[in-house]
């Protein structure tokens, strides 16, 4: 026998929130991180009870100290410390070695797997088979009560996150149309985006258990997150609407050819960058897809950056 730990499953639930992160607004992913790495400890701690659980399970159920010595005595100890080490990697917010110490627990986890099916075939025994066959299916049901609780946590967050995101966005719009900006684009994608974290939020709240959850999570990134074709690419529209709009107010400061022609050379960058975004739709960047909308974005920005400081020095 052996416990039915699924690693890939795991590792998926585990790392469900990190494309919330490595897609959030850059002024604001650093805060989210410290929470970030918590929750994966949470994550962490639920396979930890399942996995000693099962263990101790064994240990306790064959009773014979010469069988199980090699778990007693190595596999169970190690995963202790094994998991000590997460959690001073978490309390010290130290992601690399986080990462590190995982794959190491891991590791041990499947030498222990192996070394408790060693024992139980040892053991040889249809009533040790029988009871902790039993035994697994409570563990089971806990580590996946204890994982839907640590995912409702995560989607929490993630709809923390997608607000947070909206209202800077906000903000932002706020303020170009104080200096006599058309914000138009810029207010219709934050209601676009705004109705869909929105219907995001109500299938999170309404998930009763871990499958639905999982499916509300991934219908919807307010980034680039999703596989299935439900990314919205809220920062690139966003970046594009806002530098779509200071362009066309700044188009109109000089009229000398040379002016025109940068005024120019940024439309053609905006525009590139639309096509490549488009070409996106509301699927995942692949290939240079992303390097392709950024870099052009990038490259109007400057652009505008030079257009503003001509017509500040113009002033």
């Amino acid at each position: 026998m052996k416990p039915t730990i699924k690693y890939s499953a795991f590792m998926a639930s585990l790392l469900l929130m990190m494309p919330m992160v490595a897609y959030a607004d850059q002024g604001s992913k650093s805060q989210y991180e410290s929470q970030v790495l918590q929750l994966q400890l949470a994550a962490m701690t639920c396979r930890n009870t399942y996995v000693t659980g099962y263990l101790g399970d064994v240990v306790s159920v064959i009773n014979n100290g010469t069988i199980t010595t090699t778990l007693t005595n190595t596999d169970i100890p190690k995963l202790g410390t094994d998991f000590g080490s997460i959690q001073t990697d978490a309390t010290s917010n130290n992601k690399a070695q986080f990462k590190t110490d995982v794959k190491t627990y891991n590791g041990d986890t499947k030498t222990a797997n192996l070394d408790a099916r060693t024992a139980i075939k040892t053991a040889h025994s249809k009533t040790v088979y029988t009871t902790l066959k039993t035994d697994i299916k409570q563990l089971q049901s806990t580590y996946q009560g204890c994982l839907f609780g640590v995912k409702q946590q995560i989607a929490q967050l993630k709809i923390q996150m997608f607000n947070n995101s909206l209202s800077h966005a906000q903000n932002m719009t706020n303020k170009l149309a104080s200096h006599g900006v058309n914000t138009t684009a810029l207010t219709s994608t934050i209601n676009q985006a705004s109705s869909s974290v929105q219907a995001f939020e109500a299938a999170i709240n309404s998930a009763q258990n871990s499958t639905q959850l999982q499916a509300a999570l991934n219908s919807f990134c307010l980034y680039n997150g999703c596989k299935d074709p439900n990314n919205f690419h809220f920062a690139a529209i966003t970046a594009i609407d806002a530098d779509q709009g200071k362009l066309n107010l700044l188009a109109g400061k000089n009229s000398t050819a040379s002016y025109q022609s940068l005024v120019s050379q940024a439309q053609t960058d905006l525009t590139n960058a639309q096509t490549a975004l488009s070409q996106v739709g509301s699927n995942q960047y692949q290939g240079t897809q992303s390097s392709d909308v950024w870099n052009n974005i990038k490259a109007a920005s400057d652009v505008i950056h030079q257009l503003q400081q001509m017509v500040n020095h113009k002033h």
